[in-house]
């Protein structure tokens, strides 16, 4: 028998069979194409929601090895007020569930680096606080500002007992050698004076009491910029809160 021939001897059939019975059919027959077409509806429906509701992002700060405390939201919300930003159409993201260890390379520090990897790729990072090991690592990937080109005089002043520094010989020999990764770093980086080419690239967190008590860290921790960041006047406003 013709195959259209069939198709209509069983449409014929399906006509005479009850209601329970021709969905019964139409499911055997037809679940894939519904499963298949709800999934893509789905998918559909969720990017445009994303695209509709998705806010620019303002300003992003991502913590190393940070713990928050009772009023860390309190004290993040007053730099928003201090900002002016508002929260319905632009987004302030201070990242604190990022965990870094070198010496472990575990599955947290991992994914650390691939998320800063993204963001910053995609300029979206402005500034990170960090421990001197995450230092050392993205200084000596040269993604930092040199904080001469961003400080004023004064806070160059101000700021300069608690500079972190990157040997800027260190990553001209690295590419000279063709090598990707550095691993000996300089043993006091706040000491310029043994360093061929120091440039200032972090602020050590002293004198801040307020965010201390918003947010825990180790003895060390240090506020950056990204080289990539277009945010300058965030960036001056975020230092000096903190640094309150």
């Amino acid at each position: 028998m013709p195959l259209m021939d069939e198709f209509k001897e069983e449409r014929e059939l399906v006509k005479t069979r009850t209601f329970k019975e021709k969905m019964s059919y139409f499911w055997d027959y037809y679940k894939w194409h519904v499963i298949g077409g709800a999934v893509i509806i789905f998918i559909a429906v969720s990017l445009i929601h994303t695209f509709l509701t998705r806010k620019e992002m303002a300003y992003y700060c991502i913590f190393i090895n940070t713990v928050e405390t009772y009023n860390s939201k309190d004290y993040k919300n007053a730099f928003i007020e201090k900002t002016g930003i508002d929260q319905k159409k632009q987004s302030v993201y201070w990242d604190v569930d990022c965990y870094f260890d070198l010496s472990t390379m575990d599955e947290q520090t991992v994914t650390t680096t691939q998320k800063i990897m993204v963001y910053l790729s995609a300029g979206d990072l402005d500034t990170m606080l960090g421990d001197r090991a995450a230092m050392n690592r993205y200084a000596y990937n040269d993604v930092l500002l040199d904080l001469r080109t961003f400080l004023t005089k004064e806070e160059l002043e101000k700021y300069e007992p608690y500079f972190f520094y990157v040997d800027q010989a260190l990553i001209k020999q690295a590419e000279e050698e063709n090598r990707v990764e550095i691993n000996t770093f300089p043993e006091d980086p706040t000491d310029p004076s043994t360093m061929t080419e120091p440039i200032p690239v972090g602020i050590r967190l002293e004198n801040c009491p307020k965010f201390r008590e918003a947010y825990l860290f180790g003895d060390e921790q240090y506020f950056c910029i990204f080289q990539n960041s277009k945010r300058p006047e965030l960036n001056h406003l975020f230092l000096n809160y903190i640094m309150e």
